[in-house]
């Protein structure tokens, strides 16, 4: 079955260690020859910029951007860049695997209108606003800043990201901004990579209030499978992903549920050896009780209709 998967950090990680191979080739989760086995129809690819590691965060994100473009030149027979809508029908016409491209971390913008122009015009469709910091947009999830919400720059970016039909993404957000987002914005976001706090009591969850109101108003929850979000095995296991999927549809809805997977971002391991895989979490959300209908929702159904409602 073919799949959309809304976060992965492979291009940090080559960047960052370039003796680990290239994206067509590599010893990582995802290269193209894992995507193309295990039937991806979309990835997107996160630029990371950690605030901690990176006081030039935007040289950091040129740096990055270089590496990916490199990566892309080297296949463009194999892949096709996501831009807008009609890019998502190339893609599946000629059989090719879209890319799309994303920032994980506002600082990069710095909370400037005009950096986020670029880093459109550079070809990015989608950021994540926060990372583990505060920054000029807003807070995390964690004890700094917990119940402070949007600030009135980041109100300045998001509104930019919306003229420019940029998405939204809440992942890492605390629960304040995020509430704050879904209530104000007139387009829904996604939380990327984000699972359920009731099922694993993890801040970077998200809890059933927010769930519904991503259910309510028509956003997107990718299913994370780093081993702390998802339960308290060392190893993620396919089991531990159905159950978040099965409590985020039964509290927000099944047109909620997507998959992000922060294959690469992610660690000691999983069940699932890598991208090559994904036909085992299929199977395993057959075993769990989800109808053929709703995996092809989670799948690729429920991203491709968000990404041709939002983007150009």
């Amino acid at each position: 079955m073919k799949y959309i998967d809304f976060h992965c950090d492979t291009i940090t990680e080559l960047h960052d260690h370039p003796g680990k191979g290239s994206l067509r080739q590599n010893s990582l989760y995802i290269d193209l020859e894992k995507l193309k086995k295990g039937g991806c129809f979309i990835q997107d690819f996160a630029l990371w910029i950690d605030k901690a590691k990176t006081p030039h965060a935007w040289q950091r994100y040129k740096d990055l951007l270089s590496t990916f473009q490199k990566e892309i030149d080297t296949c463009r027979q194999q892949v096709c860049p996501i831009l807008c809508r009609e890019d998502i029908r190339e893609a599946e016409e000629e059989g090719k695997i879209g890319v799309l491209l994303s920032v994980e971390g506002g600082e990069a913008a710095g909370g400037s209108v005009e950096k986020l122009e670029t880093m459109y015009r550079d070809g990015v469709r989608l950021m994540t606003l926060t990372w583990n910091y505060p920054n000029e947009i807003g807070f995390p999830n964690g004890m700094e800043g917990k119940d402070r919400g949007i600030t009135p720059k980041g109100w300045e970016i998001i509104e930019a990201m919306e003229s420019l039909h940029m998405i939204v993404d809440t992942s890492h957000l605390n629960d304040e901004g995020t509430r704050e987002i879904l209530m104000t914005s007139h387009v829904p976001p996604v939380a990327s990579h984000s699972d359920a706090r009731a099922v694993m009591p993890h801040r970077r969850n998200l809890p059933d209030s927010l769930i519904r109101l991503f259910g309510d108003k028509g956003g997107l929850i990718g299913l994370n499978f780093a081993n702390h979000f998802v339960g308290p095995e060392e190893v993620t296991t396919l089991e531990g992903i159905v159950r978040h999927a099965r409590h985020i549809r039964d509290v927000g809805g099944i047109d909620v549920l997507a998959l992000g997977s922060d294959f690469d971002g992610i660690e000691p391991k999983l069940e699932l050896k890598d991208a090559s895989e994904m036909g085992r979490l299929a199977e395993a959300l057959e075993k769990g009780g989800f109808r053929e209908a709703e995996i092809e929702k989670i799948f690729w159904w429920n991203g491709e209709q968000y990404l041709e409602n939002v983007l150009r």
